[in-house]
């Protein structure tokens, strides 16, 4: 399998470094954008630092943390032991979710995530803050050490019940036992690692670019290496400027979901139409 090539990735890291810098509060209280429409597009490195050149001259701002303008997350993913959260994604279930526990390796700041879309379309996610987790096992998760396992959380109680009461608030299950049953089905599924950095942009938008991205199974196993860079526009409907930036460019979002892919690549055996571009997107770049 192709190594992802370093120096192309360096440099969108750098683009984002020469930008100016906006803090973490500052980004939440301009745009935290827990309700919004997400478009996703698989990049060239070279597009990705063309896109953040153009946008910088538009008033752009990088989210800096102590002068550092790029970020290793971790996030597992949970499902059913037969994947039915992943098959009702892939058949658009109208009813669905997606549930992860996301790790910020540079912090140790840890949440549980769950996401789900509102009767208008727009994505809508809740958060649990969690214990931090500690530095030495930071180290290990950012080189993508499938050994490093995340805890059972949902035996925990409150964690427990703190998802069943979004899952029923949310209109996912129509009671409260319903969703204690679904609560406890779930076991992680897929792991992510990868850096990210963003952008907030003019208008309360916004722009993260995921490189280095690395899907694997909890257990190990199959490890698959995207190439490119992801990059995610965030907004609150109309689209963003990195968007009409894109599509001037000749580029169109994609149907992209990190779980979805790792789990299409880790078992070729479940359907995947509903991601085939982005698959053979993937299959473009590798060669």
């Amino acid at each position: 399998m192709a190594v992802p090539d370093m120096r192309t990735a360096d440099a969108v890291g750098e683009s984002f470094a020469r930008l100016p810098e906006i803090a973490l509060d500052e980004l939440s209280a301009n745009a935290s954008l827990l309700t919004r429409i997400d478009r996703k597009y698989l990049l060239q490195a070279d597009v990705a630092a063309d896109l953040v050149a153009s946008l910088a001259a538009n008033g752009a701002r990088a989210l800096a943390i102590d002068g550092q303008s790029a970020f290793g997350y971790l996030s597992d993913y949970d499902d059913t032991p037969d994947f039915s959260l992943y098959r009702a994604a892939a058949t658009k279930r109208r009813r669905r979710f997606k549930l992860r526990s996301r790790v910020y390796l540079d912090s140790g700041t840890h949440f549980l995530e769950l996401k789900t879309r509102s009767g208008r379309g727009h994505n809508v996610k809740d958060r649990l803050r969690l214990e931090d987790v500690p530095v030495s096992a930071c180290a290990a998760m950012r080189h993508g050490r499938s050994s490093v396992k995340r805890p059972d959380l949902l035996v925990r109680p409150e964690v427990r019940e703190w998802l069943a009461e979004r899952l029923a608030d949310r209109g996912i299950a129509e009671s409260r036992r319903e969703a204690l049953r679904v609560a406890a089905s779930l076991i992680p599924a897929v792991r992510s690692v990868y850096t990210r950095s963003t952008l907030c942009l003019p208008g309360g938008s916004r722009l993260t670019a995921d490189r280095g991205l690395v899907l694997c199974a909890p257990s190990g196993g199959v490890r698959v290496e995207v190439p490119g860079v992801v990059v995610e526009t965030k907004s609150a409907g109309r689209a963003s400027a990195a968007d009409r930036w894109l599509w001037r460019s000749g580029h169109r979002p994609l149907r992209i979901s990190k779980y979805a892919l790792g789990v299409a690549s880790i078992h070729p055996e479940l359907p995947s139409n509903r991601w085939n571009r982005a698959m053979k997107r993937l299959g473009d770049e590798r060669t």
